[in-house]
């Protein structure tokens, strides 16, 4: 593998369709071990129980950026498994710290539901953990079980909204399928009486670490 370009490794990697073989392949390219991913799950989901913010946008934003200073490889990922809990979890914490009845356990759940959802199911399964993340928020917000109906169909409903706007831009990046999950769960939850939850114009720092960033085409590009 040393050998090849990167653009040689990535056509390589496009060829791999079996899930553990192509995760297994992509995370050797980077130099990164399933350990490296593991290592930070409880660091992540500690900073998101202990954060203030009412805003999760910013609360998503700052915890991602200490993560990356902890980070011990040359390179952060742009893309990662952690997006899937990272997201719901900032969204709870949120409804928590604006006084909501969102306990502990409730984030706590939250998290578990994500970090149980598969890496890469954007290709593999046709979802998006991002669009996941926003049906965990309503499932817990609404008490829901497989056994509801009104309760289920919304958020089912929450999940098709996210990923009808997610699917907009073919191009994956874990941030942009972040960003708008936090936008759609937050517009559902303001719907249905939550109001308190602050979220400012949301702008990506990360572009200039994503080789395959949209640029201007995207969002949440931030311009300047």
């Amino acid at each position: 593998m040393e050998n090849k370009t990167m653009k040689e490794k990535m056509a390589e990697a496009k060829k791999i369709y079996y899930e553990k073989e192509f995760r297994s392949y992509m995370r050797e390219m980077q130099g990164f071990t399933n350990e490296d991913f593991e290592k930070v799950i409880p660091v992540i989901k500690e900073k998101v129980l202990q954060s203030r913010e009412k805003n999760p946008y910013e609360m998503f934003q700052r915890i991602l950026k200490e993560v990356a200073d902890i980070w011990d490889k040359p390179t952060f990922p742009v893309h990662a498994d952690w997006h899937h809990y990272l997201v719901p979890g900032v969204i709870m914490c949120t409804m928590r710290n604006c006084g909501y009845a969102i306990t502990d356990k409730d984030i706590d759940e939250a998290m578990y539901r994500g970090e149980h959802f598969p890496g890469g199911s954007c290709g593999f399964a046709g979802t998006c953990g991002g669009a996941y993340s926003v049906g965990v928020v309503m499932s817990i917000v609404n008490k829901t079980t497989p056994l509801h109906v009104e309760e289920r169909a919304e958020g089912m409903q929450a999940v098709a909204e996210a990923l009808n706007e997610i699917k907009k831009y073919p191009q994956r990046c874990c941030k942009r399928s972040s960003y708008t999950a936090i936008e759609t769960a937050v517009r559902f939850l303001k719907n249905k009486g939550y109001d308190k939850i602050e979220l400012n114009k949301i702008e990506c720092t990360w572009s200039p670490t994503n080789k395959t960033c949209l640029g201007i085409h995207c969002p949440y590009f931030k311009k300047d």
